[in-house]
């Protein structure tokens, strides 16, 4: 008899905590919609240091759908780009960009934009699935990491003063290694299928649209290899001279 007590007892405050929630959540978004935007603003700054991410992009989202004019509203959306990118939510975060460079080419802040455009579409092919499920992106598609090196390649030549340059030119460099190692990740593919022409054609991509990068040795190695198999043999000595001369430090065994 006692336990059907405390279990009515336990069913009856999980009844009054569920009725109860209720008319806090819709107080909570009454009220978040009776603020004005420094109100707004300000809580999502509070969110924002905190960490809560989720609470601060409710507050700077309404900022910019009820006020999307003025010296706030402009900031809020820097602060909103910046939440959808701790949140992880890019296809927003881009968007957002779109939208604001669209809005305000010529801003203060649109070196800001574009330097986050380009990590979120690097962090997005790059750290996800590197970091997490440990991914070969040489097998990967590239799209978003050729994306992201368009908007650092922007940001660089348009704002080369900007303090995210030097950050930019370092990621375009990662990404420039990446695309060559995809690129050679093919060849090699062509290569063990004695698809020599197709893999020669590769190679040849690797040394001519990305050089100073470590796959273009190997480029040059397959480059040796592939015309040899065809009897190309005057090509295969230039590709080689060319190897002698760049890398001589380069493991000739097999050549």
């Amino acid at each position: 008899m006692q336990k059907i007590v405390l279990v009515s007892i336990a069913s009856f405050m999980l009844i009054i905590a569920g009725c109860s929630s209720t008319p806090e959540k819709e107080q909570e978004e009454v009220k978040l919609e009776v603020l004005t935007a420094q109100q707004l603003f300000d809580r999502a700054k509070g969110s924002l240091r905190g960490g809560n991410y989720t609470r601060a992009i409710q507050m700077l989202e309404e900022i910019d759908t009820r006020y999307p004019f003025g010296s706030i509203s402009e900031q809020a959306k820097m602060d909103l780009l910046y939440a959808y990118f701790k949140k992880a939510d890019y296809e927003a975060g881009q968007a957002l960009a779109d939208r604001f460079l669209r809005q305000h080419p010529q801003h203060d802040n649109a070196d800001y934009v574009y330097y986050m455009k380009g990590v979120m579409h690097f962090e997005s092919e790059v750290g996800f699935f590197k970091e997490t499920f440990q991914a070969d992106l040489e097998t990967r598609d590239t799209t978003n990491l050729e994306a992201a090196f368009d908007n650092f390649k922007a940001l660089v030549e348009v704002y080369p003063e900007s303090k995210y340059s030097p950050d930019a030119r370092k990621r375009m460099i990662q990404i420039r290694n990446l695309l060559a190692e995809n690129q050679l990740h093919i060849a090699s593919y062509y290569m063990e299928r004695d698809i020599y022409i197709a893999a020669a054609n590769r190679a040849k991509y690797i040394v001519e649209n990305f050089p100073q990068t470590p796959a273009v040795p190997h480029a040059l190695d397959m480059l040796i290899k592939a015309y040899n198999i065809l009897e190309v043999k005057e090509l295969a000595e230039q590709y080689r001279k060319v190897l002698l001369l760049n890398y001589p430090d380069y493991d000739f065994a097999d050549l």
